[in-house]
């Protein structure tokens, strides 16, 4: 009903070198070669780094933190890099780092979406996040202001899809690395949300972000730069893009990192 007033729980999911059952694009022949995969030391420090420059930083400077993360893991990550994560995490309540043993990959993410209660809620709003990405530090605020305005005033009944298609890609595979902006023009990865009623009971995860147009309505917002996205050696899928690039000069690119990331290209660049 239009001018109901609105509750909306914004949970995020992070998948940090969880060996599921499929959904790797990089195909393996089995359980052992995928851990075997994820779990390689050279791998997994570069994850580290990632997470540690990027992806946590970029949670923690949130304007709004009235949220929960969920950290999907292996339970059996290395000791070390198991207690490295806990470290990581240390002091934020608003992030739960859930650990299970190989599942198929979308039954494991429901399930983790699924202990966290939606007692209170009217809607739940479900977002994506990659272990080597960033997302800007107002997303939180802007996601939940648009997915107030969607349910309060759109009368959203069904599940609505919202995308932030502006922003950075810094590709450290050249020396030195190489960053530019880019507007996609179908959504990505990073930060790309679904809200729904609350009772409902899958998640931003249950589609490819490509497709999304497909199955749900999508709300798209290509002003704000909304995220910065990372190319390596071991992005699992094909980092492309689907719009335009190099639409900022960078002079415009450093105040974006400096005003809405809170990050210098120095230390975006270093490696």
């Amino acid at each position: 009903m239009v001018g109901q007033p609105v509750k909306n729980q914004i949970v995020g999911l992070i998948r940090f070198s969880y060996p599921s059952i499929g959904g790797f694009k990089q195909s393996q022949d089995s359980d052992e070669k995928t851990r075997a995969y994820l779990y390689d030391p050279n791998r997994l420090e570069q994850r580290f780094r990632l997470f540690e420059r990027l992806t946590l930083p970029s949670l923690i400077k949130q304007t709004d933190q009235d949220m929960t993360v969920l950290i999907l893991t292996g339970r059996d990550l290395p000791h070390a890099y198991s207690s490295r994560l806990n470290d990581l995490v240390a002091g934020y309540d608003w992030i739960k780092i859930i650990r299970y043993a190989p599942r198929k990959h979308y039954n494991a993410i429901k399930s983790a979406f699924a202990e966290i209660s939606r007692d209170g809620f009217t809607h739940r709003t479900t977002f994506r996040l990659d272990d080597d990405d960033a997302v800007d530090m107002r997303f939180i605020e802007r996601l939940r202001r648009t997915c107030d305005d969607l349910a309060g005033h759109l009368a959203v009944t069904r599940p609505t899809a919202i995308s932030f298609q502006h922003g950075l890609y810094v590709d450290y595979r050249s020396t030195p690395p190489n960053l530019f902006s880019a507007t996609e023009k179908t959504p990505l990865s990073v930060g790309t949300a679904l809200l729904a009623p609350v009772d409902y009971t899958d998640n931003i995860y249950r589609r490819n972000h490509r497709i999304l147009g497909q199955f749900f309505n999508v709300f798209s917002d290509c002003d704000p730069p909304s995220f910065i996205r990372a190319i390596h050696d071991h992005n699992d899928c094909n980092p492309g893009f689907s719009g335009r690039t190099g639409d900022l000069s960078n002079q415009d690119i450093d105040r974006v990192l400096k005003d809405h990331f809170a990050i210098s290209r120095m230390d975006l660049l270093a490696r």
